[in-house]
């Protein structure tokens, strides 16, 4: 059996997907040891692995960053945010998250370390020499953000283009966006890296993050994705990672509706974009009410509001959770703001999509639902009931749509993603060297 070290960025959309991986590989034997928060200790002890927390100046509760990083807010556009934010928040936290993993390698020899995207803590160690690090594995937990000659630059949300006019708009975009939107950034990252003594990024920051690791495992099927002709090898696609089957569930008294023969439409903001329902679960609340042939079913990730659930229309249910492994084999549309978990399970079950995103990445994976065919892209994060109905009704009443997500189903159908996981681990270790001890 194999020891792994799994550290994660201390958001739970990084943390949790690790943590599935943690439990998989704990219950085939393997020795796991979990590198994060410590406010995510009790779920992580809970998957059988031990556990180790951050350095005190990195380990904080993620729901304080805006008090943490107060500057932040002040700053006048998002993009200006979101560059604070890859240099202060996951930049600044590389020599911190180098020291916690040389620290646990003195007294456990692990012979992968396991991380999420955007965990830069093991650029160092990528950037040395081959035989001074066990082999390190990043899990792309979001759209591949990866360059290409065929697509154009992450970010833009632009369709990808391998014409030979496509691609001279490709290079010419991802060469001067990389200078003009991030170039600062890079120089920071790099800056860091010198004053730690190790050689700057050979690429790109974000694309440093997909290439440097041994194996990039990416959390979907490659039909889901852009095609890249310039794809390395190191990049496989592993399929979704869908969160495990619930027990001891008690449907609510009206479950039975959602099998009376209506369209039943699931609305979702996610686990963490559900402080203000009025962006999207309001507006398709408004948009589909009164539609007798409509069953509305909005999650709010947590308490209902009193303003929610004081106008809840008579199509429709309103509750913090429902566990999709039972919802959504019986939904037939689901409007959602792009979060890549919830987007890659309604897909694994042929259900199409209508996407309302534009923060963090999710204008890429709604842009990739649109390229798909297995759902329309609003292309604007906060929808008016009017543009969510028509687009509801418009992809309940095409089939193209239910088509085109039937065919991505049958694709996700053929991996199985934590099994995936674990075999490529296994097949790692046979082809690379044995890890030295970390001094």
């Amino acid at each position: 059996m194999a020891r792994y070290l799994i550290a994660a960025t201390a958001l739970p959309g990084h943390v949790l997907p690790m943590l599935a991986i943690a439990q998989h590989l704990v219950g085939l034997g393997h020795e796991v040891r979990v590198h994060t928060a410590s406010q995510f200790r009790t779920q992580a002890e809970a998957t059988g692995a031990t556990f180790t927390a951050f350095e005190p100046t990195i380990d904080f509760d993620y729901r304080q960053l805006d008090e943490r990083f107060p500057e932040r807010k002040r700053l006048s556009s998002a993009h200006a945010q979101l560059c604070f934010g890859l240099k202060h928040f996951f930049a600044d936290a590389m020599a911190a998250q180098l020291k916690g993993i040389r620290n646990i390698l003195q007294g456990f020899e692990a012979d992968a370390i396991v991380v999420d995207t955007m965990f830069c803590g093991t650029f160092p160690l990528l950037l040395g020499a081959r035989e001074d690090r066990p082999a390190i594995v990043s899990i792309g937990i979001s759209a591949l953000p990866l360059s290409s000659c065929d697509t154009a630059f992450f970010g833009t949300a632009l369709p990808p283009s391998a014409t030979p006019e496509g691609r001279v708009r490709n290079r010419a975009m991802n060469a001067n966006l990389k200078q003009a939107m991030f170039g600062e950034v890079q120089r920071y990252f790099d800056a860091l890296l010198t004053c730690a003594g190790s050689p700057v990024l050979p690429d790109f920051f974000v694309d440093a993050m997909v290439k440097l690791p041994d194996l990039y495992l990416q959390l979907t099927a490659a039909s889901f994705e852009y095609p890249r002709s310039d794809l390395p090898a190191s990049v496989h696609f592993v399929g979704p990672l869908l969160a495990p089957a619930s027990r001891d569930f008690t449907p609510p008294d009206w479950w039975h509706e959602l099998d009376d023969g209506r369209s039943v439409v699931l609305v979702t903001q996610g686990t963490l974009a559900n402080q203000n329902p009025a962006q999207l679960i309001g507006p398709t609340l408004q948009a589909l009410a009164g539609d007798k042939g409509i069953l509305v079913i909005a999650t709010t990730g947590g308490p209902v509001p009193a303003a929610l659930s004081a106008n809840v229309p008579a199509n429709a249910r309103v509750l913090p959770f429902l566990p999709y492994d039972r919802l959504l084999p019986k939904v037939h549309a689901v409007v959602t703001n792009g979060g890549y978990g919830s987007v890659n399970h309604a897909l694994s079950l042929g259900v199409p999509l209508v996407v309302a995103g534009t923060t963090e990445e999710k204008p890429e994976i709604a842009a990739r639902v649109a390229w798909s065919g297995a759902g329309i892209n609003l292309a604007n994060g906060q929808p008016s009931a009017r543009q969510i109905g028509d687009a509801v009704r418009k992809v309940l009443g095409n089939s193209t749509y239910r088509q085109r997500a039937a065919a991505l189903r049958e694709d996700f159908a053929c991996h199985h993603a934590l099994s995936d996981i674990a075999e490529a681990l296994a097949a790692l270790q046979q082809t690379t060297p044995a890890s030295a001890e970390m001094a």
